[in-house]
């Protein structure tokens, strides 16, 4: 993960599928009204939409709203709902090493708050990125070995 700042925004650039987020540190607020009607209303997004700020000098903290509702949380698969809001806080833990926790809170879906735990990250300076592609036989071979790598049990019948 790489992260580029402007003057009014953050991009989080990710490897993974050549994937960028964009954060907003302009001030604005959350949108409240995902998912709704009426001239102020977004549409839930993949990423959903996300404001940021700094808590202190080595803190940056990211709230993120307005993910559409058939993408998952984690890896795991937590469900949420396009009015959950996620709390990512980026924190700076040497010169080298970046921490982010993050948590969510969807009061829809959870009676509390959901820590989704922490990932780190160390920069090495000879670190080399690899460009990401779709190739259709690489996701089939994936999907074999391991998404379902017991086999479907329905198969056959």
């Amino acid at each position: 993960m790489t992260l580029a700042t402007g003057q009014d925004r953050t991009f989080l650039l990710l490897m993974w599928m050549n994937i960028w987020r964009e954060v907003w540190t302009d001030g604005r607020d959350l949108p409240t009204n995902v998912g709704g009607r009426g001239p102020d209303a977004h549409d839930p997004t993949y990423n959903g939409y996300s404001i940021g700020r700094w808590e202190d000098d080595y803190t940056f903290v990211v709230e993120t709203t307005g993910m559409a509702p058939e993408t998952w949380a984690t890896e795991t698969g937590y469900p949420h709902s396009a009015e959950a809001v996620v709390t990512e806080r980026f924190h700076r833990t040497s010169q080298n090493d970046l921490t982010v926790t993050t948590t969510m809170d969807d009061p829809t879906l959870y009676a509390r708050q959901v820590a989704m735990g922490e990932v780190y990250f160390r920069w090495i300076p000879s670190q080399t990125f690899f460009d990401f592609s779709c190739v259709p036989s690489s996701v089939q071979r994936y999907l074999d070995e391991m998404a379902d790598p017991a086999g479907d049990p329905g198969a056959g019948q």
